[in-house]
């Protein structure tokens, strides 16, 4: 009974996140741009200060395909020294949020908000990529997001709060980032956070399912 209630509230998390997930991935196909997308670009910056505009390349940057590359491996030999070997194959998994993101793009087709080098701040070189979903975010929502929960319930003390404490913080400011570097429009940072979201609980759930046949 209480297995089915637990499955019946997972059922109703999920429509919930796919009614919008859905919506935004439909609208961001339909319409370059949204109403809310350019007040959230014009918001962010006006905080632009040297301090802020260090954070946010410095952020972004940690998303870059070889960057995310070495991040995934460190933590995949940081579970396998530990002889943690599930946990480093569902580490190494988190790289499907990539394959999630090109497939998408390539469905979606939304242009970038701004020409190569024309954004506001002239931070961004050269973008080559769809816009619909930000594969910084997703990336960034399910792979720190699946190893604060294996830190979580692997660490203890210190080590494990200020992991926890990382990831959440780097999960946050990821989508702000990509905005104010005009690389995405909010709708694009909105939508990846979703979707990640729904891809990360599916780690979670067949990370559990694994761990009950063991």
């Amino acid at each position: 009974m209480k297995k089915k209630l637990v499955n019946r509230k997972i059922a109703l998390a999920f429509v919930l996140m796919l009614v919008p997930a859905i919506t935004l991935s439909y609208l961001a196909s339909e319409f370059t741009v949204l109403p809310f997308d350019l007040k959230s670009y014009h918001e962010l910056q006006e905080e632009a200060n040297p301090l802020f505009n260090i954070l946010m390349q410095w952020i972004s940057y940690l998303g870059e395909t070889v960057i995310s590359m070495a991040l995934i491996v460190i933590t995949v030999a940081i579970f396998t020294l530990r002889r943690q070997w599930r946990e480093a194959i569902f580490m190494l998994a988190t790289t499907s949020s990539l394959l999630l993101t090109f497939a998408l793009k390539e469905v979606i087709h939304r242009a970038r908000p701004f020409p190569v080098a024309e954004n506001a701040t002239g931070l961004i070189q050269k973008i080559n990529q769809y816009s619909y979903p930000s594969g910084h975010v997703l990336f960034f929502v399910v792979f720190f997001g699946f190893f604060a929960y294996l830190a979580w319930t692997h660490f203890t003390g210190c080590v494990r709060m200020i992991v926890i404490a990382i990831c959440a913080a780097l999960i946050v400011l990821i989508g702000p980032s990509r905005i104010f570097l005009g690389a995405h429009w909010a709708s694009d940072v909105l939508g990846s956070y979703i979707i990640g979201t729904i891809w990360l609980f599916v780690l979670v759930l067949a990370y559990q399912e694994a761990l009950e046949r063991s």
